[in-house]
């Protein structure tokens, strides 16, 4: 077994996969929506890995990074083999790959292809998605080429990965100077601790209010009375400044059309108090129907470990 992650365009990411395994990873991609595959030890290096890029029977583009951006290195090749096994020498520890191909400096953040206009606006939905704080490098690039109708303007995954790629290392810089704890871990802090008492807690769950309580039953754990969420739009509002609206309700018994208010407002009181207890500021006024607001909110939250 191998000491690596693999991710992919499609499918679960793969923990310490047989060499067999990664090369057949290697071997497919290039088809729709399976452009690319990334490398990483499993170690606390940070920002080290390999990576290759393919458009259907193309060229692979074949980059490895070792630490800080000025580290980073890039070349192409045509052959499958040569490319799993530089994946399987750096994977193993060797020193072979390093002169396997014709490494040069890459270019990170370049995108010639796209129009000035296009690139902007790429750019804000990354920062938008990146300041949510709970997607991955990867779900921001499907965000950026999502945004756009591809009958209109295609942006592609590389196109997209370098378009993120900047913002994200920006984004680590920033991180290096936050305190230790920020708003978002105090909403953290209090989402663990309603999952303890008989709630369905879940952040950034679904993408509007109706699909989130009409999902959250299917993620309800043996005894849980009530759950409690905020959903992706709410995340963006409080990443914007607006303060976060946090959902909750009780589970209807049997032969009940819907929770009655004083259980509805229970729930509420228990949400309350777990946000109160974490140190931020809430507003509620008691009624069951409406959202309890934490607000104000400094919406710093870091980004996914691994990317």
């Amino acid at each position: 077994m191998l000491a690596i992650s693999v991710t992919t365009e499609t499918g679960p990411v793969l923990t310490r996969p047989a060499a067999e395994d990664l090369a057949a990873v290697l071997r497919r991609i290039g088809g729709e929506d399976d452009h690319f595959v990334v490398v990483d030890r499993l170690s606390d290096e940070p920002q080290v890995y390999v990576q290759t890029y393919r458009d259907g029977d193309g060229p692979y583009e074949v980059q490895y990074r070792d630490g800080a951006p000025e580290r980073h290195f890039r070349a192409e090749t045509g052959e499958a083999g040569v490319v799993i096994e530089v994946f399987l020498d750096w994977a193993r520890g060797g020193e072979a790959w390093r002169t396997a191909l014709d490494w040069q400096p890459a270019d990170l953040y370049g995108t010639p292809e796209l129009a000035p206009d296009t690139r902007a606006a790429a750019e804000e939905q990354a920062r938008k998605d990146i300041r949510s704080g709970f997607w991955g490098f990867h779900d921001v690039v499907q965000g950026v080429r999502d945004a756009f109708d591809p009958a209109e303007v295609e942006i592609s995954v590389q196109a997209a990965r370098r378009i993120v790629a900047g913002l994200w290392e920006e984004r680590l810089a920033e991180q290096a100077g936050w305190p230790e704890v920020t708003d978002p871990d105090r909403v953290a802090q209090a989402f663990a601790a309603l999952g303890s008492q008989g709630l369905t807690a879940r952040m950034n769950f679904s993408c509007c209010s109706g699909c989130g309580i009409g999902e959250i039953g299917a993620e309800r754990a043996d005894g849980d009375r009530g759950f409690v969420f905020f959903h992706y739009q709410d995340t963006e509002a409080a990443a914007e400044g607006h303060g976060l609206a946090v959902r909750y309700g009780a589970y209807a018994g049997p032969g009940e059309d819907g929770a009655p208010a004083e259980r509805r407002t229970a729930v509420g009181r228990t949400v309350l108090a777990a946000l109160t207890g974490a140190g931020l500021p809430v507003q509620w006024d008691g009624d069951p129907d409406r959202v309890i607001e934490v607000s104000p909110l400094d919406w710093r939250k870091r980004l996914p470990a691994g990317g």
